[in-house]
């Protein structure tokens, strides 16, 4: 073998490696790094690179101390993050919260007054019908010019109401703007004195302004803006509120409506004949069913639609109990509506509830022709309306039908009653039009709890 004496070459080392080796930075970038043999190199306690996965077990703890880590060392070099953190906390948490909110709702179901049947109801949100809608959009643009024209009528008013667009301050059905559109007076319940209210003679193709037939012009603006159907109901309800009776008031056999004496030969509390009661006092549901003509302590929740069902005519629709007649046109969309003001459900008094015969082709809702078959109901069929009590107990009452008679929209005949509890059906009449009311006549017979 032959001695090679020759100086080894090895790769020239970066700073940091000379610096750690205890060799001369000049050196370092020499051509001929010095011979170090390798078996000689210093073992240095150098630290030991980590992944960005680092396993923290007592295993590699122990690892750090065998080859002279610092654990302070390591651990300001790779910084536990704080959110793991957190979401551990929030975990381990988890349980706790979860048992303390059952707890929560059994508390309050057995042991507090909540009524949950009105808190998990549901609330019928329908957007506004398109005519609605529109005329909405269109008060907001004619805004100015609305103001300047309805100023032109009153002097000095401070009540907001009788400036307000949506109030009817004639009581004849038309609200405010929409006189304005149609060149009503406001103030006007029937502008030429044709013996009817205005909006009538708009129902029978006469113009309020002319008294001859309504112009293009009009038929246009009831086309976009004019529900003719909920226009006919506030013109029932407002002569009702007018004539300072509240629907369902008892009054005796001959009572002063409208200047005539009406009789009241249009309920015949007695023609059923007794065929009404086909169940017994009690029945396979839990109910208690009682017999009776009626009665004033009844608390219905009117945040929590009825529902009213005559099987003869397969309908089962929801009442909307509306609040003011503003929303007729929306509540219609959503069911049928009883009139605010008028006797609830078992009460004392007449339940006056409307639905629509008909409506156009491009109006939203699932009960737009919800009355057209009313007129086929016969005498001695039963139908029942089903409420919910404020108490969050729920009630049901059955009813006959005893008659049945059309009516002028302002005739005050349709509200009267016997003093029992009387539900009117009703809705324009014939099919198709809103010149005249069909209203249904039922009497309570029994109600179960």
């Amino acid at each position: 073998m032959s001695n090679d004496n020759s100086t080894k070459k090895y790769p020239v080392a970066t700073p940091e490696i000379a610096a750690l080796l205890g060799m001369d930075k000049s050196d370092s970038h020499s051509e001929h790094a010095p011979t170090v043999p390798v078996a000689d190199l210093p073992i240095a306690n150098l630290p030991v690179a980590h992944s960005a996965k680092e396993d923290h077990s007592p295993i590699h703890e122990k690892v750090h101390e065998s080859v002279g880590m610092d654990p302070e060392t390591d651990l300001a070099l790779h910084p536990v993050s704080k959110s793991s953190a957190l979401v551990k906390v929030l975990k381990s948490a988890i349980p706790y919260v979860a048992v303390f909110v059952v707890g929560l709702f059994l508390y309050y179901f057995f042991f507090s007054s909540v009524n949950f049947s009105s808190l998990l109801s549901f609330k019928n949100n329908t957007p506004a019908t398109p005519k609605e809608t529109a005329l909405q959009q269109l008060e907001k643009q004619d805004l100015t010019a609305y103001n300047k024209w309805i100023s032109g009528f009153y002097y000095d008013v401070s009540d907001a109401k009788v400036l307000d667009p949506e109030t009817d301050n004639s009581g004849n059905g038309l609200s405010n703007f929409q006189k304005y559109l149609l060149k009503l007076n406001p103030k006007s319940y029937d502008t030429l004195g044709l013996g009817m209210a205005d909006s009538q003679a708009l129902a029978m193709n006469i113009s309020p302004v002319s008294g001859g037939q309504i112009t293009d012009a009009q038929k246009d603006i009831m086309s976009k803006y004019v529900d003719m159907e909920v226009v006919m109901n506030r013109l029932a309800l407002s002569n009702m509120q007018n004539q300072g009776r509240v629907a369902g008031a008892a009054v005796g056999n001959n009572t002063y409506y409208n200047g005539s004496t009406s009789s009241n030969s249009n309920i015949n509390n007695n023609n059923y004949n007794g065929n009404y009661n086909n169940n017994s006092n009690s029945n396979n549901n839990g109910y208690s069913i009682t017999p009776t003509s009626g009665s004033d302590d009844i608390e219905v929740n009117t945040s929590v639609a009825g529902r009213l069902e005559i099987p003869d005519l397969k309908i089962s629709v929801p009442i909307m109990w509306t609040s003011d007649p503003k929303n007729f046109d929306k509540d219609l969309q959503s069911g049928v509506v009883h009139y605010p003001g008028t006797a609830m459900p078992g009460q004392i008094g007449t339940t006056y509830i409307s639905g629509h015969s008909s409506n156009y082709v491009w109006a939203k809702g699932s009960y737009n022709k919800i009355f057209s078959t009313l007129g086929d109901l016969a005498d001695n069929t039963s139908f029942k309306i089903t409420v919910v009590h404020k108490n969050g107990k729920v009630a049901i009452f059955h009813y006959v039908v005893t008659s049945r008679k059309e009516y002028s929209p302002t005739d005050q005949e349709q509200f009267k009653n016997t003093g029992k509890s009387i539900v009117a059906l009703s809705t324009c009449w014939p099919v198709g039009s809103t010149a005249k009311r069909l209203v249904v006549f039922g009497t309570l017979t029994q109600v179960e709890k």
